[in-house]
């Protein structure tokens, strides 16, 4: 990465183009932050994979790693920071939701160390299950939360939430969204992070650390006390002078400042920016004609100010505020004369998974056994199943145990036999699925649950997964075995397979429905290929050429069924064709034509 040293005094400085995410990263470990977790999760994963990347460069005596679950990272984090240590645990918004438990009691609890949440969300939403406002669990857990309107405020607020939870002995949300995260600028940091000294000590107070419900109480009054006077040092910031005020945060700030002076507006709204939208003191703004709170994506500020916005319909209530939607808002309210929607015309086309993926060969093998079944999917690259009409459901990470569990005990009440698939991934399985598992044994479930373990968390950024012999940075770590784990809740049937290996495939997945039918029970299999998204794992795939013979009926069933993007269709010659640009050659697709046509090139 280029890089430009300034020189201020004595300190030398360098300017570097950085991400949000990365700026965030080199923030806190500037601030000496040297506890920090997470579990992968976009927009969010960069923070801790920068984080690992400017530890190995200087050498940093720093724990930073990923985590099983969000809940457990957050837990890691806290304690971590009950010793002095400062710490940080980064999540996306639907991470956090995992994390609320600890949360809720670790602003009563207080910290020791500086202990920052850092939450990504996502408006729109792009990658997400939910547009969620991670600023309104800050007000739910009573937290303060800084909201950066671009990448330079993201790393100088990250040292700012450093500081505030320092003073206060109190959790600090920094809460960044998909366009601050992954958008880029010019950001002067520290030519070098040196180590420090660390004196972790833990000092026993079971009426804080161990308290009961009416110690509960009192912690409760404290941090109202501390929020209060956080409150009071709180304020907004004007720019312009015109008689409607809007108050915002975060990127909507930045869209409505570029917008104002765009089409010449300063005369005719004041526009108000909250760094930190929670808590905020109360504020007199009875001299404008009108106040109106434009934010994503919840009235966070709108609701103690007590301003017009989402709630009497002048902001949209879902979506993302993005510019063209900024400047809608802007025309609606009577301060732009004229307004002309952005029509982009693009063929939306859905993601798919890779050509050469595992998962695909797994979902097209499962179908052919248990056509009739119900599918509960989960959260992964295995989403994309629902192309291939093999996942039925998505709700939420672990989901499709428990939503398995269900279906399972629901018709057995209604007297009805149906078959039921659970399909999880295998980082998935150790964040939530296991617990399910769990349940469903114990209480008599019949079920074939499906992992499908490609040894990465790849959706994300091919992060390791537990089962891998080394941590992020390449030390030896212990692999924990999905497969032992199985074993040990004494499951009856319990099968390993290359979802490559197709004929080997389909007789395991028969001899499962078997199984379930014949013992009621649940029925295990571990679908294991490396991700093909990896080094190791193409550079370990067969090489296989196919071709497509000139018999091709054209009748798109290997691209319906197999839905590889490497098939494609030819309207000229009505005959299917493989794409040599996206094909890496692992002939799964050969299986996928009825008629035989898709060969084996010799």
């Amino acid at each position: 990465m280029l890089a430009k040293f300034v020189f201020f005094a004595k300190s030398i400085f360098m300017i570097e183009i950085l991400s949000g995410n990365e700026a965030i990263a080199q923030a806190l470990l500037e601030s000496n932050v040297r506890f920090a977790s997470a579990y992968p999760g976009t927009p969010s994963s960069e923070i801790l994979r920068y984080g690992l990347y400017l530890k190995s460069k200087y050498n940093l005596n720093a724990y930073i790693e990923w985590s099983i679950n969000e809940k457990v990272a957050l837990e890691e984090a806290l304690s971590a920071s009950f010793t002095g240590i400062d710490s940080a645990f980064f999540c996306k918004q639907v991470g956090l939701n995992v994390a609320l438990d600890p949360l809720m009691s670790a602003s009563l609890v207080g910290t020791q160390g500086a202990f920052v949440v850092v939450a990504a969300d996502d408006p729109g939403p792009y990658s997400s299950q939910t547009e969620q406002d991670s600023r309104m669990l800050a007000l739910f857990a009573k937290i303060p939360v800084f909201d950066p309107s671009d990448i330079k405020e993201a790393y100088d607020f990250s040292k700012k939430a450093v500081e505030l939870s320092r003073t206060y002995k109190l959790p600090v949300m920094l809460r960044t969204t998909t366009r601050i995260s992954h958008g880029r600028q010019n950001i002067v940091v520290q030519d070098n992070i040196e180590n420090i000294t660390l004196n972790a000590e833990f000092k026993k107070d079971p009426a804080r650390f161990a308290a009961t419900p009416k110690l509960r109480f009192i912690l409760h009054k404290k941090l109202n006390e501390k929020l209060f006077s956080i409150a009071s040092k709180n304020s907004l910031k004007f720019d312009f002078f015109g008689n409607i005020l809007l108050v915002s945060s975060g990127l909507v700030y930045s869209n409505l400042y570029e917008l104002i002076q765009e089409h010449k507006l300063q005369d005719k709204v004041t526009l108000a920016k909250a760094d930190m939208p929670y808590p905020l003191p109360n504020i007199d703004l009875s001299r404008f004609e009108k106040a109106i709170a434009i934010e994503e994506t919840y009235p966070l500020i709108e609701l103690q100010l007590n301003l017009q916005g989402r709630r009497n319909n002048i902001v949209p209530k879902e979506g993302e505020l993005s510019m063209d939607v900024c400047e809608q808002i802007l025309y609606n309210i009577g301060v732009l004369d004229s307004f002309v929607p952005v029509n982009i015309d693009f063929k939306d086309k859905p993601p798919s998974l890779c050509p050469g993926c595992a998962h695909r060969s797994a979902f097209f093998e499962i179908k052919q056994v248990y056509s009739d079944a119900i599918f509960a999917g989960d959260i992964g690259c295995y989403t994309l199943g629902v192309n291939l009409g093999v996942t039925d459901t998505v709700f939420c990470m672990g989901a499709s145990v428990s939503f398995a569990f269900g279906f399972d005990k629901a018709f057995k009440l209604s007297d009805k036999n149906q078959h039921v698939v659970a399909i999880i991934g295998d980082s998935t399985f150790f964040h939530t699925g296991l617990s399910a598992l769990i349940d469903a044994i114990h209480n008599n479930a019949a079920f074939l649950l499906v992992i499908l373990d490609n040894s990465t968390v790849a959706m994300t950024g091919n992060q390791k997964t537990l089962s891998s012999p080394v941590n992020s940075l390449g030390e030896a770590v212990k692999p924990i075995s999905i497969e032992k784990i199985v074993r040990n809740l004494d499951i009856g049937f319990l099968e390993i397979v290359d979802p490559y290996d197709f004929k080997k495939s389909i007789e395991v997945l028969k001899q499962s429905k078997d199984y379930i039918e014949k013992n009621s029970s649940i029925a295990v299999i571990i679908f294991r290929h490396l991700c093909v998204n990896t080094d190791e794992g193409l550079k370990n795939n067969p090489i296989i050429k196919v071709f497509v013979d000139n018999d091709c009926k054209g009748c798109k069933l290997c691209i319906d069924e197999f839905e590889c993007q490497s098939l494609i269709f030819n309207e000229d010659t009505k005959q299917v064709e493989i794409d040599r640009k996206t094909c890496i050659d692992c002939a799964q697709c050969i299986y996928s034509c009825p008629f035989g046509s898709i060969k084996v090139l010799k």
